[in-house]
């Protein structure tokens, strides 16, 4: 194929020039990197403790609700609060006193790929600051 050694020439030319600045781009990215990947993968295994706390309950039911930038499942039994995933030392009936109960997933619910990247997209503009662009 023609022109590969000068692809590879090239390359190495630009890891020579930029790969000091990637470096250091790369060691002061990771910990962000890693809270938010960490804080994903809580916030996931907790829906999943509260999806499992729901088909235990009759009529189970959750809703997923903010305190902060932290997100709260919490679960329904019929249309009382019982119990909250990750634990949490605010009662659930404080945690949904303003939410919309219409929201609420059942177990048996199948959630679309599209109501679930609008979900996603909701919550990074939940996060980011006024007045900044991401």
């Amino acid at each position: 194929m023609a022109g590969k050694g000068k692809l590879v020439t090239q390359t190495v030319k630009l890891g020579i020039k930029y790969g000091p600045q990637i470096w250091v781009a790369t060691q002061a990215l990771r910990d962000p990197a890693k809270e938010a990947a960490n804080k994903a993968i809580s916030s996931e295994r907790a829906r999943r403790q509260a999806m499992a706390h729901a088909k235990s309950l009759a009529d189970g039911s959750i809703l997923k609700v903010y305190r902060g930038d932290v997100a709260h499942w919490v679960v329904f039994s019929g249309d009382e609060a019982v119990g909250v995933h990750p634990q949490t030392d605010i009662p659930p009936s404080a945690l949904v006193e303003r939410a919309d109960l219409t929201k609420r997933i059942r177990p048996d619910d199948k959630v679309k790929a599209t109501a679930r990247a609008k979900d996603a997209a909701a919550a990074a503009l939940r996060r980011a600051k006024p007045n900044q662009i991401n």
